[in-house]
């Protein structure tokens, strides 16, 4: 048998030389990364502070409401350039890892929004957890902190723990 006459499959020469046969640069293979998504949100984040609401009406929050969150801010010493608010009702699909990656963080505050809904534990509300570098609590949503005292209270100490005041 002569070996002038012996074919063989491409796919199997490519299967038997994994590497080139003559020497030299081995193109790159791409590799594709997902683009982080692109996320409105109010505020500027100079701090790297999310505030997650979910408010299904309004593009934010109503004027009463926003009141309350501008004064809880003020009493951290916060402002809206140092937050990002962020209505997590136009994207009901994101994780919490997503959210990451779309928006820098440091900090996290989900008023009113199941842990669950954001591929997170079940935490009890004001409870300080850490997910990949950053530090979460959950609270009660701003409609019912703005009728009741002690979860004002409640939401009070679980920002100091969070915010370090």
């Amino acid at each position: 048998m002569s070996f002038d006459k012996l074919q063989l499959d491409p796919y199997l020469l490519a299967r038997i030389y994994t590497q080139p046969i003559i020497p030299g640069k081995k193109a790159p293979v791409a590799v594709v990364t997902e683009a982080p998504p692109k996320v409105k949100f109010l505020g500027e984040n100079q701090k790297n502070i999310a505030l997650f609401i979910q408010n299904d009406g309004e593009a934010y929050l109503n004027e009463e409401l926003f009141n309350l969150l501008t004064n809880i801010l003020n009493a951290c010493k916060l402002g809206m350039q140092d937050i990002a608010l962020i209505n997590v009702a136009q994207y009901s699909a994101m994780t919490f890892t997503t959210w990451q990656t779309a928006i820098p963080m440091k900090q996290a505050v989900l008023f009113g929004i199941d842990p669950a809904t954001m591929g997170l534990e079940a935490i009890s509300n004001y409870q300080l957890l850490q997910v990949n570098g950053c530090q979460l609590i959950c609270s009660d949503p701003l409609q019912l902190i703005a009728q009741d005292k002690v979860m004002k209270g409640k939401l009070w100490m679980g920002l100091k723990q969070l915010l370090g005041i």
